[in-house]
């Protein structure tokens, strides 16, 4: 499950336990509509007690295809789990945008850092 909001030039999303196809069905159109309406975008994803994805939502996640993602400036992750972390790392290469790692007790840090860039 997830849950989506936006502030200003920026989406934050919290996911739950397992996300399906049906999560990613909502949180597309939200980024799109955000990286469509702003030149410089930034993403919050927090996760709590995150197990991953279903076979089919992983697919999704990974197909992103946002258009203009090149708006896409910066990608907080904040978890607790060393594999959540190994994922963040993993995405590094198949993104321009800056992609960095939090844990829980960090998360203010997270959020100044995700906000904190000019967006000219």
């Amino acid at each position: 499950m997830i849950t989506i909001y936006k502030k200003e030039a920026t989406v934050y999303m919290v996911a739950e336990n397992k996300l399906d196809a049906k999560d990613y069905e909502n949180l597309i159109p939200v980024l799109i509509e955000h990286i469509t309406a702003y030149q410089e975008v930034s993403w919050y994803i927090e996760m709590h007690n995150f197990e991953g994805w279903t076979a089919n939502a992983y697919w999704k996640g990974i197909e992103l295809n946002l258009p203009n993602e090149t708006h896409l400036k910066r990608v907080a992750l904040v978890g607790s789990v060393k594999w959540q972390e190994q994922f963040t790392e993993m995405l590094l290469p198949f993104s321009k945008a800056y992609i960095k790692f939090f844990k829980p007790e960090d998360i203010d840090a997270a959020k100044e850092w995700v906000e904190k860039f000019d967006r000219n």
